[in-house]
């Protein structure tokens, strides 16, 4: 049943060994399909909304899909992995800028893949200006997240093991990483300062299938769900599936009060 749903790009190099065919099949869907794209384009406005100005890096770009959306604009790509869409091959726990070089790091789905989170952080408040941020868009272990993350999804949830030391291959994740390191109690152990937090979607995503399974819904309904999930209802932790997040380096200037 599950090899059923698969997107028919992706049948055919599901549970395979070979990364860049996978990233190839994942472009495809995209181009494709227009309801995912629709989805992530409302979290790209929302990151272009918490831009600073000044250069802009993605970390994890993988299909270069939020390059692309945004346009004619100072952003580099950064993967580990080869791609035609990477401008810069590169480990994120050892990035290859200067000090106080960057004003943005994005990230969209890439911070649950990463093996040592924290250590990361550490490097991105290296390389950040003063007041320069992180901007993040990341699966999220709410009450209903974990249902869908843990079981409908092919990455594991494991609260045990947000920080490892051991190596992994790029495409592993656990989705529990987000929750975890952006939780209260760990915030003090961040070199940067937490500044918005906000939750989203509930459904929409799941029943697109997301880059992996074909939608369970026509586009339009999938759209008027998303419009739907905009009210404050679905934006609580409980029962969403995503969380937005900007961290701040310290030393910024605060608009006056």
């Amino acid at each position: 049943m599950k090899s059923l749903l698969l997107n028919p790009e992706v049948r055919t190099v599901w549970g395979t060994s070979c990364e860049a065919e996978l990233l190839a099949a994942y472009e495809r869907v995209w181009d494709r399909k227009g309801i995912l794209r629709a989805i992530y384009e409302q979290w790209y406005r929302r990151i272009v909304m918490a831009l600073r100005p000044g250069p802009i890096v993605e970390i994890g770009a993988g299909t270069g899909n939020f390059k692309r959306w945004l346009g004619p604009r100072d952003c580099w790509t950064l993967d580990i992995l080869r791609g035609r869409h990477v401008d810069v091959l590169a480990d994120a726990l050892q990035l290859p800028f200067a000090a106080d070089s960057i004003a943005n790091l994005v990230m969209i789905d890439t911070l649950h893949h990463l093996a040592r989170p924290v250590d990361f952080l550490h490097e991105a408040a290296r390389v950040l200006v003063p007041g320069g941020r992180v901007i993040l868009v990341e699966p999220y272990v709410s009450v209903w997240g974990w249902f869908v993350w843990k079981f409908l999804h092919h990455e594991r949830v494991d609260f045990r093991r947000v920080e490892s030391i051991e190596r992994k291959a790029a495409w592993e994740g656990n989705a529990a990483i987000p929750r975890s390191v952006l939780s209260h109690r760990n915030r003090s152990r961040l070199p940067l300062n937490v500044i918005e937090i906000e939750y989203g979607e509930c459904l929409s995503y799941p029943l697109s299938g997301g880059f992996s399974y074909r939608s369970l819904l026509p586009g339009p309904a999938l759209l008027w769900l998303r419009k739907l999930e905009q009210s404050r209802l679905f934006q609580n932790p409980m029962v969403s599936l995503r969380v937005f997040a900007v961290l701040e380096a310290p030393g910024g200037l605060r608009p006056s009060a």
